[in-house]
């Protein structure tokens, strides 16, 4: 069964590593969640090797300048990882996808910086449709009709963080790459993931600590198909925060064991923020 925690300190024995979320976690859109940002300085001061991991589309560089200039001390992290960074290290030794992509979201991609590629606005110049996690979310009916003709050219789908959903910068609850992944594929298209819950996130962030046990590993995210699917595929410890994404109500408790029963894995704590 779940336990249910309000302050993280209560089981701080029972890990020694941590793989923490961004967006959702200790970020609400654009702002610093300064309880969630007091509870990682409180765990690395109490010995705790503590990671980021993120499904959105900026380059490990790029999270790493935002995060500090919003005061975030940036000592506290041993290891950080992004989808974008996962998704620029493929395209760059990739030689199948072509040259050409659509790019779906509204602005120039980051992530595409200093590769060789060319963004078209034509999709019958284009090789492939690349779709990323941004904060500002996604409108996805918007762009079933690019899709849909994407389909029928057979291009592939590069997907960066399989996020169906985000927290955007005004608090809501927007729609992220994965849920334009998820309709493509529903589609028959081909998709290509960048991001959790793929285990090998956790891998390698973890893979030089010579005393590493998963076991005492706790992640901690807001989303069940990204965060908590990578804890529980990894035989990690998991800690689901339910002011994020999935929107509870009242009754956690209830709302819990049916994301349980729904995705098919088990969280081991849940808490409604994240705080020492």
């Amino acid at each position: 069964m779940s336990q249910k925690l309000k302050y993280i300190s209560r089981i701080k024995d029972e890990f020694d590593t941590v793989i923490c979320g961004v967006n959702g976690v200790i970020m609400r859109g654009s702002q610093i969640d300064a309880a969630a940002l007091g509870a990682l300085i409180k765990m690395y001061q109490s010995g705790k090797r503590v990671m980021l991991s993120s499904n959105l589309s900026l380059r490990v560089g790029e999270l790493f300048g935002l995060l500090k200039s919003a005061g975030v001390p940036m000592n506290i992290f041993c290891a950080m990882i992004t989808a974008g960074e996962i998704a620029h290290f493929y395209l760059q030794n990739a030689s199948s996808l072509g040259r050409c992509y659509y790019n779906m979201t509204s602005l120039p991609s980051k992530m595409m910086f200093g590769l060789n590629y060319q963004e078209t606005r034509l999709l019958d110049k284009a090789h492939f449709v690349l779709a990323e996690t941004v904060a500002e979310g996604i409108n996805v009916e918007a762009q079933m009709p690019v899709l849909e003709q994407a389909l029928r050219r057979g291009l592939p789908l590069v997907c960066v963080g399989n996020n169906t959903s985000v927290v955007s910068d005004n608090g809501q609850i927007c729609a992220g790459a994965g849920a334009l992944a998820e309709q493509y594929a529903l589609l028959g298209g081909k998709v290509l993931s960048f991001g959790k819950p793929d285990v090998r996130i956790a891998a390698y962030l973890t893979e030089n600590i010579a005393d590493f046990q998963r076991s005492r590993c706790l992640v901690i995210g807001d989303g069940m198909a990204t965060d908590m699917r990578l804890g529980y595929n990894f035989k990690a410890q998991t800690l689901l925060l339910t002011s994020g994404v999935h929107q509870f109500s009242a009754d956690l408790g209830t709302q819990i064991n049916e994301l349980q029963a729904n995705y098919g894995l088990h969280v081991d704590y849940y808490a409604e923020t994240l705080q020492w």
